[in-house]
């Protein structure tokens, strides 16, 4: 079998062919003049070119490639191969960084010596002794879907309060009355080709606007206007304008998350998700992360749960070698920050707030509400602040992941 390593960055890939495995130290063979044989360089725009290269270079004989899984540089190189046929494994990144410290002696990036250390993956951690940590598992296409999604969402909306906080910024001394406005979707929707009201008119786009909203806005700018306190520019009003294409744009993808979400293989899963009354994106970044549950079903449940709690972006890393400061929880965050941030969110938003508007807590929402009190405020009544409120505020991450996790072996199994 032919095994090509493949190291892809934003300008060039390089590609190493063995056909038998080095019998000398990998740094030692890397510096021979051997390496330079095995070894070939393309740039990005040659596609076709490397995918030929490989074919013809593994020839009849069965070919494995592995990548780095270093987000949208290795998927299209992974599909280009795949579709030709070749078997290809994609190494975890963190993996690869610890791995070629210890064959290479350096933390430095080495795009050529990296494309050898796959090779040398390959062999240790899955055809001598199979080790699942080093390889990145192969995601259920739905999911997918959804992933990518949610990513689209997360890129769209940094981009949308970019512009809004701008905007802000050029009110303070455009339209002082109006620099702190909080303009929200109606009822708290994304609607197609409808922004919030304020942008909307600022945009002079706010034709699905009643009369009254925009006679109240219009208004309100004619006074302040003639007393010399506003005079919005056309710059400002363009930045409202993208506000408005971001939105338009979001809503798309938020109703392209909703149908993924609607799959009848996800009822099992949001049977549980609505004990905690979770938005569609809380759903989305949960599921991208866990599912299929079923997986952590073959593991103890003690076991089973401190995956769940990592996949969830909650899982811990200690390296203080046990000097820890007291009554402090130690170590470090690991996992998938996306997921941690949203968890944090709804927390923060949904949980936190003595009243939820227009809603009643769920059964599973008091509880976790119960165990947050019990964390954030002192004897006396007075709600904890600082460093003790954040330490809180991540128990009750925590303790909501631990909630999914049972409610989800409670449905699922």
């Amino acid at each position: 079998m032919r095994v090509i390593g493949i190291d892809v960055s934003a300008h060039r890939v390089d590609v190493v062919l063995l056909e038998k495995f080095p019998t000398t130290a990998l740094r030692d063979f890397y510096l021979s003049s051997e390496f330079k044989r095995v070894h070939s360089v393309y740039g990005t725009n040659e596609v076709q070119v490397l995918v030929d290269s490989v074919l013809a270079l593994a020839g009849e004989s069965a070919a494995v490639a592995i990548l780095e899984g270093t987000g949208t540089y290795s998927y299209f190189w992974k599909e280009q191969l795949q579709k030709k046929g070749i078997f290809v494994l994609v190494a975890d990144q963190g993996m690869v960084k610890s791995t070629r410290r210890s064959l290479g002696g350096t933390d430095n990036k080495d795009d050529e010596f990296d494309a050898l250390v796959m090779c040398e993956l390959y062999r240790r951690h899955y055809l001598e002794i199979y080790d699942r940590r080093f390889w990145v598992k192969e995601l259920n296409p739905k999911i997918q879907e959804i992933r990518r999604a949610l990513l689209d969402l997360k890129t769209t909306t940094r981009k949308q309060t970019s512009f809004i906080n701008t905007i802000k910024g050029r009110l303070a001394w455009e339209y002082p009355a109006r620099a702190t406005v909080k303009s929200q979707r109606q009822n708290g929707s994304l609607l197609d080709l409808k922004p919030p009201a304020f942008w909307a008119w600022l945009a002079g786009r706010g034709d699905f606007l009643s009369k009254s909203i925009v006679s109240r806005f219009e208004n309100h700018y004619q006074r302040e206007r003639e007393s010399d306190r506003a005079n919005v520019s056309s710059l400002t009003r363009e930045f409202a304008s993208a506000v408005c294409d971001l939105h338009n744009t979001e809503a798309k993808i938020e109703h392209r998350l909703i149908d993924l979400l609607s799959d009848s293989d996800f009822d099992c899963y949001h049977r549980a998700f609505d004990r905690f009354a979770f938005g569609y994106r809380e759903r989305g970044w949960i599921l991208s992360r866990i599912y299929p549950f079923e997986d952590l079903l073959y593991l103890p449940k003690k076991r089973a749960l401190r995956r769940f709690r990592q996949a969830c972006g909650l899982g811990k890393i200690e390296k203080s070698s046990g000097q820890v400061k007291a009554g402090r929880g130690g170590g470090n965050w690991t996992g998938c920050a996306n997921t941690r941030s949203t968890l944090w969110t709804y927390v923060n938003c949904r949980i936190e707030p003595q009243k939820l508007k227009g809603q009643s807590y769920t059964a599973a929402q008091l509880e976790l509400r119960e165990y947050f009190v019990g964390r954030a405020f002192d004897v006396d009544g007075t709600k904890k602040r600082g460093a003790r409120l954040a330490d809180a505020r991540n128990a009750s991450c925590r303790k909501l992941a631990d909630m999914v996790f049972r409610e989800l072996y409670n449905e699922v199994k």
